[in-house]
């Protein structure tokens, strides 16, 4: 017959209720004692009746995570730094992908708000917030991260970028640069639209003049740069900002293919969001993300917005740093 919660009980010697906070993390239990509880699953084959569970507690145990491009490292390493907070709260991830698509993100949002998870996590694509409140029902525990709504209904994690970007607008301008073009992500992005004033206003303290082809527009996804480099090389920019990391890599690759040496013919500042850096990287200047500690701060906030649903709404603004290129070629 299948093990029960009892059976795994009375063979660690414990309630059934200590049981269950061991197998759902809602209260401190010894390592010894949690030991115990786990042996006896194990060598038992307990297995958790999730639906009863559900039906008894209301809790899911789900965490939905909706993200806009699942190959981008800078998401990959948010998904993996907020998983292993939630988990040590005794909830899993669902991870959905939207591809920067409006249309995607609205089919993901109408499932996950269905019932099926206990909270919601997502970097949105969607810039019109009350479009967004009609898709989460109010009562859903909620944290906005890396892209900022101006709306005052959700908790949000995000980094503020125009300090760093700025300052390496600046270092560019002092080494001698006057025409520096720049490739955009989304123009509806809330980052995309920070980082763009902060090249204006550098360019603007310092008095050079910005022709409309200097700003070419991409979207923020692989290989959407490229088709502009060539346009910034033809009108004379001998410096280049790619305003997020994924671009900035393609970017990096392209002018490295077409046997411009970085940091030498052509000066870039791009994005980095890894504690890896590769040999191209090591020729541009980088505006640098705290990646790491936005993903803790996400799973920390949406553990936090669950057991408190009528806490105040909390906005946590983190700072990238401005990076200078670690070696001249």
């Amino acid at each position: 017959m299948k093990a029960t919660i009892r059976d795994v009980a009375n063979k660690a010697g414990v309630s059934t209720a200590t049981v269950s906070h061991v197998i759902n993390n809602t209260r401190f239990v010894s390592d010894a004692i949690k030991k115990k509880v786990l042996d006896s699953i194990a060598e038992l084959g307990y297995s958790p009746n999730a639906v009863a569970r559900i039906f008894k507690t209301g809790r899911k145990n789900l965490i939905g995570c909706v993200i806009p491009d699942i190959s981008n490292s800078f998401f990959s390493t948010i998904i993996n730094e907020a998983e292993e907070i939630v988990s040590n709260h005794g909830y899993r991830m669902i991870v959905v992908n939207t591809r920067e698509q409006e249309i995607r993100e609205v089919e993901h949002l109408q499932i996950l708000s269905s019932g099926i998870v206990d909270g919601l996590i997502l970097a949105s694509t969607i810039a019109d917030s009350r479009r967004l409140a009609e898709l989460i029902p109010s009562t859903l525990p909620t944290v906005l991260f890396d892209r900022v709504l101006s709306n005052g209904y959700w908790d949000s994690v995000t980094i503020s970028d125009y300090d760093a970007m700025y300052q390496g607008v600046e270092v560019l301008i002092n080494d001698g640069h006057k025409k520096i073009g720049y490739i955009t992500g989304l123009n509806r992005l809330s980052t995309t639209q920070e980082r763009l004033r902060a090249y204006k206003d550098a360019m603007a303290a310092h008095a050079l003049l910005l022709s409309k082809e200097q700003i070419q527009q991409g979207d923020s996804m692989s290989q959407s740069a490229v088709m502009h480099l060539e346009p910034l090389l033809a009108m004379g920019c001998t410096a280049i900002v790619v305003s997020n990391n994924v671009m900035a890599d393609d970017a990096l690759f392209y002018l490295s293919d077409k046997d411009l040496k970085i940091g030498q013919d052509i000066s870039i500042l791009g994005y980095d969001d890894s504690y890896k850096t590769t040999f191209n990287q090591r020729r541009m200047h980088m505006v640098s993300q705290p990646t790491n500690q936005l993903g803790k701060k996400v799973g920390e906030q949406i553990v936090e917005r669950i057991k408190f649903p009528d806490a105040p709404v909390k906005n946590i603004l983190l700072n990238s740093a401005f990076v200078k290129k670690l070696r001249t070629y």
